[in-house]
């Protein structure tokens, strides 16, 4: 029988996980910087062919596992409680939908979900044959970017949420992205494929949130100095992480239940309140229009362009620019966000746990994009604003300050929309820190907090590494690093996918498996 381990133990640093992860990160980045351009036109040379070999796996195992999720929802399993019959919540639905919204998307709804409809627009893929600056590619580009920000990433993260909670909670296996996948690891493996899988996983987890934390630094840059009148560089970025990196380390310092919570919710009510203002006062009957029509469009063609690829096209690069980069993307969150989800399972039925964390955040971020992204193409469309002209003059930061200076006090909106993007960011990488420092353990359970001294710790690591890699032009590279890292990562996903069907079945046959002593041990 095996050894439990003590709360001290568990609780420790686990080295073999650590240092590898953590020296794989710095030599990577090291390697970016010191060996920008060679590095860059290695991985370009690798990302492509690994697009054009396996694209065509990355987008099948994407519809895959959106089927799978709808499928698990209305399954047995999908009664099983997270914690057992007796479990009870430990969040209220508003939480909890504030917490899955932010904590899993932040900055991106405000960066690329503005930004990327206009790109659809003006340059739709080329086999569907629609003519850039139409209505029907401003239609297009609605429901297009509600199909990358919504169903499919949130069922990633949701099923292998609900592999990582279904043994935690109701198996008493620790709370890690390794345990999900234990009902295919033999167990006298489990000791060395456990640290191996959690070393890619801080590697992947870095790179995105670096890359993540960048976006978010030049959008802040650029919101200020439009509102100040200058150029944003180095020491805007250096201000806004100094600024951004307390607030996240003391929110997950204080744990999920506090500041996490009341980060995710007030932010929350944020995005609303601009949501509101977009639609009422800016071109109201156009929004809903687009919002209705991108919707159906959405509904009618989601097999369909879920699965854009450029077969007997190859001269067309919209597949591989967009549609795949985003699988690999959404599968090195997957595990990860999964784990942050799984935190707030206990007490949900798996039904619920699947239905919550993938139909509110869906509808919530399709009237967030038909209302922001609809606008951009009003203007487009209109003539009105050349939107097109001021994202490739200024960035895609840019994008939401196009917006809103078209507003009545656009300053104090601007302003307000900075101050937005600092507490949303922070709300996004405090969940993502929190993971981090819990699969750098040697096996934290599910009701209890990793330790603080390692939430300050990478925190602190991954606001300097974004720092380093904003000024020094090195957030390229590690986008590839990215797509290198995304292979692994979507294997582990379709194996937690596996094991959660073993683990559900194996609980349904064996329902009150908890009242014998062999069990429990």
């Amino acid at each position: 029988m095996p050894v439990e381990k003590t709360d001290d133990d568990r609780r420790s640093l686990n080295p073999f996980t650590f240092w590898p992860g953590f020296i794989l990160l710095i030599g990577g980045i090291a390697l970016g910087l010191v060996y920008h351009q060679r590095l860059a036109d290695l991985l370009a040379c690798t990302m492509a062919w690994i697009h054009v070999n396996f694209g065509w796996l990355e987008v099948s195992l994407g519809i895959i596992i959106v089927m799978f999720t709808a499928g698990l929802a209305f399954s047995p399993i999908g009664n099983i409680r997270l914690g057992g019959k007796d479990a009870k919540p430990e969040f209220t639905f508003w939480q909890w939908f504030a917490l899955s919204l932010c904590g899993c998307i932040g900055i991106g709804i405000l960066f690329w979900a503005m930004g990327e409809p206009i790109y659809h627009m003006m340059q739709p893929p080329l086999s569907l044959h629609i003519e850039p600056g139409t209505k029907d590619a401003g239609v297009f580009a609605i429901a297009q970017t509600t199909l990358h920000w919504t169903i499919a990433q949130y069922c990633f993260y949701t099923v292998c949420g609900v592999a990582i909670a279904l043994v935690s909670y109701n198996r008493k296996y620790p709370l890690s992205v390794a345990a999900g996948m234990y009902a295919l690891f033999p167990e006298r493996l489990r000791p060395v494929l456990t640290p191996m899988v959690h070393a890619i996983c801080l590697f992947s987890l870095c790179c995105a949130v670096a890359t993540s934390m960048g976006a978010g630094l030049m959008q802040i840059g650029s919101g200020t100095g439009r509102i100040f009148n200058y150029t944003p560089g180095p020491v805007t970025w250096g201000v806004a992480a100094a600024i951004i990196i307390p607030i996240y380390v003391l929110s997950s310092y204080s744990g999920l239940k506090k500041g996490m919570c009341y980060l995710s919710t007030g932010t929350t009510r944020a995005f609303l309140f601009f949501m509101a203002i977009v639609l009422f006062a800016g071109p109201t009957l156009f929004i809903l229009g687009i919002g209705v029509e991108s919707f159906g469009y959405f509904a009618n063609n989601f097999f369909r362009n879920s699965t854009l690829l450029n077969t007997m096209q190859a001269n067309d690069l919209w597949p591989m620019q967009w549609l795949v980069p985003y699988m690999e993307i959404f599968f090195i969150f997957a595990p990860l966000l999964g784990h942050f989800l799984a935190r707030m399972g206990k007490g949900r039925t798996i039904r619920q746990f699947i239905l919550i964390n993938v139909i509110p955040p869906t509808v919530f971020c399709h009237f967030w994009i038909s209302t922001f992204g609809g606008t951009a193409v009003f203007y487009q469309w209109s003539g009105l604003v050349d939107v097109w002209s001021g994202i490739h003059e200024f960035g895609m930061e840019s994008m939401v300050y196009i917006i809103l200076s078209q507003f009545p006090y656009s300053n104090i909106l601007m302003g307000l929309f900075v101050v937005t993007i600092v507490f949303s960011f922070a709300t996004m990488t405090d969940s993502l820190v929190a993971t981090l420092a819990i699969i750098s353990t040697k096996g934290v359970r599910a009701d209890e907090e990793p330790p603080k001294r390692l939430k300050v710790l990478w925190g602190v690591i991954v606001g300097l590494v974004a720092y380093v890699l904003c000024i020094a032009g090195g957030i390229e590279p590690v986008r590839g690093l990215i797509s290198l890292a995304g292979f692994p990562m979507m294997i582990f996903t379709f194996a937690m996918c596996v094991s959660l069907v073993k683990d559900g079945i194996y609980l349904l046959n064996k329902p009150n498996w908890l009242d014998t002593e062999s069990e429990k041990s």
